[in-house]
Order: C-alpha cells, then structure tokens, then sequence
C-alpha cells in the first residue's frame, strides 16, 4: 500500500511540474491604471489589425490560445476567451508581461525598444481591446 502511495505522489508531481505558473508583477505595474478608458470603431479597428498582426499567431484570431505558431509551442499562448481569465487579471499584470515577456515561454516583451517596438500607448490599446473582445 505504501508503494502505491509513492508511486501516486510521485507521478502527481511529474504531471505537475510542466505546469506554468505566470508571476506577479511588481506592484507599481499592478497599481498602474489604463489610460484607454474609451475605444471608438476607428481605435477599434486599428487595434484589432493590430492584434492580428502581432498577437493572433499565438493567441489564436479569437483568443483561444490556439494561433498557427501555438501548435508548437510547448507552454501554451495564454487563451484570453476562457472565462474570467481576462477578469482574474489587472492590466497592469498584462501590461508588465507586455514590458517583459514571460519567462520559460515563448512570450516575448513587444514594447518600446525591442524588434516588435509597440508603443505603451499600442500596449495599453491591445489590453483594452482584449477586455472588449474576449472578456465574458
């Protein structure tokens, strides 16, 4: 019996361990407030060409997570549809992965100063358009 209770522990532990955990961001980028309070159809549209130009190939053209690149991937996109994610995250916590990437993934930063170059204004653009489109 107790042989097939270290066996048990044991193998909940391995299928643990490829989970990944995403970490909390420091908490000045969680007090930090998005100044896009607002986004009209022209905002709109800019920034949903936006996220499919620079977001869809991993997080899927409807936020499931399941872009075209995201089949390889070995830690999942991050699927913005699921409920309450969007709701469970302070957009603070997206811009701060936005900023930095996310480490042991293949998130990479997208923001000022890297190869993708958005803007924080874009950066804060797409979290708005997130919440608007994927949040339920």
């Amino acid at each position: 019996m107790k042989i097939i209770i270290i066996l048990g522990i044991f193998l909940t532990s391995i299928a643990n361990a490829g989970e990944h955990q995403i970490p909390t961001a420091p908490q000045k980028y969680l007090d930090m407030q998005n100044p896009i309070v607002k986004m009209d159809e022209q905002l709109l549209k800019i920034t949903s060409r936006l996220y499919k130009r620079k977001c869809s190939k991993c997080h899927g053209k409807k936020g499931d997570g399941k872009g075209y690149h995201a089949e390889n991937i070995e830690i999942k996109p991050a699927a913005f549809s699921i409920p309450d994610y969007m709701l469970n995250r302070k957009d603070g916590q997206l811009f701060w992965i936005m900023m930095n990437g996310s480490d042991d993934t293949e998130m990479v930063s997208v923001g000022p100063g890297t190869d993708i170059g958005l803007s924080e204004q874009q950066m804060w653009e797409l979290i708005t358009y997130l919440r608007k489109e994927f949040t339920k």
